[in-house]
């Protein structure tokens, strides 16, 4: 049979005292400890998904304002080559205004020119036809009935 010795009694509240030991001062701060790392785990992990859905709002948001600078950007280069031919045609306006202008102008001077030109052949020629005159005749004739004479001749070629 089974004998019970003391030394038997003694190992085993020894070692029940080694376990109550261990559970006090191993056992319940190491529990603690992990408790307490699996609870700052969990926190880091529930901020960590906090985190990614906000990184994820911020990479669509920013998408949205990407798209929409975008498009400003692109109906600003709209609107900028819109200006730029409505003002390109206003100085090709403005241009072909001013070759008109200075045509006409041109054109006038020109005839003022003319008629000067021709007022002092006229005058020559008046002058001339009496000198002419006066040596073949002798005699000089009205120098202003000679001009009118002349005109006379002139506006005739003119018109033929």
């Amino acid at each position: 049979m089974i004998s019970i010795d003391y030394s038997l009694i003694i190992v085993i509240l020894n070692f029940v005292l080694l376990l109550i030991v261990l559970n006090k001062i191993l056992y319940k701060p190491i529990k603690k400890f992990l408790k307490e790392r699996q609870n700052t785990i969990a926190s880091d992990i529930d901020e960590a998904k906090s985190s990614r859905v906000q990184a994820e709002k911020l990479v669509e948001e920013k998408s949205d304002e990407l798209k929409q600078s975008a498009e400003e950007i692109r109906k600003m280069k709209s609107a900028a080559a819109s200006d730029a031919e409505d003002k390109a045609r206003d100085i090709m306006k403005n241009a072909k205004e001013q070759e008109k202008r200075i045509l006409q102008d041109t054109e006038d001077q020109l005839e003022t020119e003319k008629v000067k030109v021709m007022g002092e052949i006229e005058d020559e020629l008046a002058e001339m036809v009496a000198e002419l005159s006066s040596k073949f005749l002798s005699e000089k004739l009205d120098e202003k009935k000679d001009k009118e004479l002349i005109k006379k001749i002139i506006s005739k070629r003119e018109s033929k």
